[in-house]
């Protein structure tokens, strides 16, 4: 049909120089028409990667509606199944736009590789689950917890806030860690253990698995206090290519306002967006999303009112491990100015 077009088109414009007995200056030829149609058909592929879990659910309603943003640019949503694989896509500058834990951010800005961080997709998800109360985190003390991911950044907040309490996780409290993270809710289930560490949506699933379970500790909350940092600590950010910053300004200006809006949508919405997430397999169901999304901390998330949040953060997983970070805490050329 396309082609069929552009052949009468050009059959069209000879006719109309036979006809005038004239040669425009200018006139295109049929190859010429050709290459023209086909440059206003294509668009440039933006890739934007993210990984399972909460991030996944914060692009849900941009790759199930796919809005237009600009004309010429259309954005590829793709999942990545292991945090790895992600880890590896913006190590090579695969990825335009990624939704990466927030220490990666700042391990790729100190590797010189071109990323500046747009803003906090999701805040604080980690939680302390177990089937007796505490009247204190004290109470900790000569207790054994089920965790995953030894001095990995989920490790470092629970050190620190164990820190900030007087106990020392050298000393006074054992931790059994796991190799995995889907590992400790089985053990927690199957009464392995009865006190475990958990993020989301691993969290939700276990309290509508296990009656007797509930929060002990919000890690997100006991950050906040401690720091004076509402939000809590930044869990996961987003962060752009700085060539598609420079060469498309205002298609990310437009998609930050569009990114920003499905965060207070999913808020808003969360039956649909549990619908979403179900509809694209993105490993969470409706009834999670429904129980779990206060548990979520998907806030707005302008990085012009968090760089003293990011700051503290970063200096904390410095404290503790400073290669999580790359070495050293980013000055403020690692983000993104609006």
């Amino acid at each position: 049909m396309k082609r069929t077009f552009i052949i009468l088109l050009a059959l069209l414009l000879i006719f109309t120089v036979a006809c005038t007995g004239t040669e425009e200056k200018g006139t295109l030829e049929t190859g010429e028409i050709e290459e023209v149609h086909k440059e206003q058909l294509e668009k440039q592929i933006v890739k934007f990667y993210f990984p399972a879990g909460v991030p996944s659910l914060t692009v849900a309603k941009l790759v199930k509606e796919n809005p237009n943003i600009d004309e010429n640019i259309a954005i590829e949503y793709e999942l990545q199944s292991t945090p790895d694989l992600l880890a590896s896509k913006v190590l090579k500058e695969e990825a335009d736009i990624a939704i990466v834990p927030s220490n990666l951010a700042a391990q790729l800005y100190n590797k010189g590789i071109p990323y500046k961080l747009a803003g906090t997709s999701v805040w604080g998800t980690l939680y302390l689950v177990g089937t007796e109360d505490l009247n204190s985190i004290d109470d900790l003390r000569g207790k054994e917890i089920t965790s995953f991911g030894k001095n990995l950044t989920p490790d470092l907040v629970f050190k620190y806030v164990m820190s900030q309490n007087s106990l020392d996780v050298n000393k006074d409290i054992a931790i059994n860690y796991l190799s995995a993270a889907s590992e400790v809710g089985p053990q927690f289930i199957s009464g392995k253990t009865n006190l475990a560490l958990l993020s989301e949506p691993q969290t939700t699933n276990i309290l509508m698995k296990k009656e007797d379970a509930r929060i002990l500790i919000d890690f997100n909350e006991e950050w906040s206090r401690i720091t004076g940092h509402e939000n809590g600590y930044p869990q996961a950010s987003l962060i752009i290519k700085t060539d598609l910053i420079d060469s498309h300004r205002n298609f990310v200006e437009k998609f930050l306002e569009v990114y920003e809006d499905s965060l207070k949508w999913i808020k808003e919405n969360p039956e649909l967006a549990g619908e979403y997430m179900e509809e694209l397999e993105f490993g969470m169901n409706k009834a999670i999303v429904v129980n779990g999304i206060d548990r979520m901390n998907v806030y707005p998330f302008k990085i012009q009112d968090s760089l003293e949040v990011y700051d503290k953060y970063y200096q904390v997983l410095l404290d503790f491990a400073p290669d999580v970070i790359g070495g050293q805490i980013p000055d403020e050329e690692f983000y993104l100015e609006r």
